[in-house]
């Protein structure tokens, strides 16, 4: 028995011994990945990943009110296949060609905020450097005033105007005020168009812009724009369908409730151009169209049975049968 056990004794140490040296193999070569960052797999071999110097010197060029400029010098060697510009402050980045060493900044910027930025070089095979010195800018304060929007419609219908307009500002997020026939209709509108809805067919409309940028700054009025909604069907008499799917209840206290529904269909009219009007126990209480929800919020009274209706009409003025509901607010 002694024999065996010895022969076993020592094919287990033999063991012990391939399992440590496989290991240590495992451990060199997760090393190999961390520091180069390229491992072959299935193969004993590490392939190392081409390495690039950081760029060095970065500077800020240029600051405005909205943009920052920067310029860095090139790694020694040969040139990366490109540039990655991030600004710490707000996790932006952009790229340019490795053969280029300056850059212009301005996503994700705030009116008159600090930020700071570094920059990276990226070789052909898809390894980073290390950043690059960091640097810091202030936007500057704008005393100017916005730019004038230049008005135009893009389309028109018997109850609806379709307004654009463009507004050459390198401010980001402008803001713009409506007016339709010299009266403020929509403020603080964000993009550079608007439909404008409950109008009159066969009438004569003027509306004007006005923008404000970041810094409160307003512009000029713009020049009017004219324009005539075209006649309503003569010919149509046939009222859009009941709204369908009416349903709602109290959202929040005693007396605030909510109702929905879907879109009505008309003959004539496009849904989207169907108007909805709201009444709360046989006052009128609101109206709306898209691109506005098909919803109302509004506030009943207590103690009695509230009866809400809501109905469809056309560009031609015909009005659908109501969809109804009631809430009960008496006392149980």
């Amino acid at each position: 028995m002694w024999p065996h056990i010895c022969l076993a004794t020592a094919r287990n140490a033999e063991i012990g011994l391939e399992t440590k040296v496989t290991m240590r193999k495992l451990a060199l070569t997760a090393v190999s990945a961390m520091v180069f960052g390229v491992v072959s797999l299935g193969s004993s071999n590490v392939a190392l990943a081409q390495s690039v110097a950081a760029p060095k010197n970065l500077r800020v060029t240029t600051v405005t009110d909205w943009t920052v400029g920067l310029a860095w010098d090139a790694p020694k060697g040969k040139a990366p296949s490109s540039f990655v510009v991030q600004c710490i402050s707000n996790g932006r980045t952009m790229s340019v060609p490795g053969s280029q060493t300056t850059a212009t900044f301005s996503s994700g910027f705030d009116y008159n905020r600090t930020y700071s930025f570094w920059v990276y070089a990226v070789s052909s095979s898809g390894a980073w450097s290390n950043a690059s010195n960091t640097v810091t800018a202030t936007l500057l304060k704008d005393t100017t005033p916005a730019a004038t929007p230049v008005v135009s419609s893009t389309g028109v219908g018997p109850t609806h105007v379709d307004l654009a307009w463009s507004y050459a500002d390198n401010d980001p997020s402008p803001r713009f005020d409506i007016y339709v026939n010299g009266q403020l209709w929509h403020g603080q509108v964000a993009g550079t168009a608007k439909r404008i809805v409950f109008l009159s067919p066969s009438t004569n409309y003027s509306f004007m812009v006005r923008a404000r940028d970041s810094a409160g700054n307003w512009s000029e009025m713009s020049a009017p724009l004219a324009v005539t909604t075209p006649a309503a069907d003569a010919n149509d008499h046939e009222p859009p369908t009941m709204p369908p799917g009416f349903w709602g209840g109290v959202i929040d206290g005693a007396t605030e409730a909510m109702v929905f529904w879907g879109n009505s269909q008309d003959n004539v009219t496009p849904p989207q151009h169907i108007r909805y009007y709201l009444y709360v126990n046989g006052q009128f209480d609101g109206a709306t169209v898209d691109p506005y929800p098909h919803q109302f919020t509004m506030y009943l009274t207590l103690g009695v049975v509230n009866t809400i209706a809501v109905y469809a009409v056309d560009e031609a003025g015909n009005r659908s049968a109501p969809a109804t509901m009631e809430i009960d607010l008496r006392t149980p």
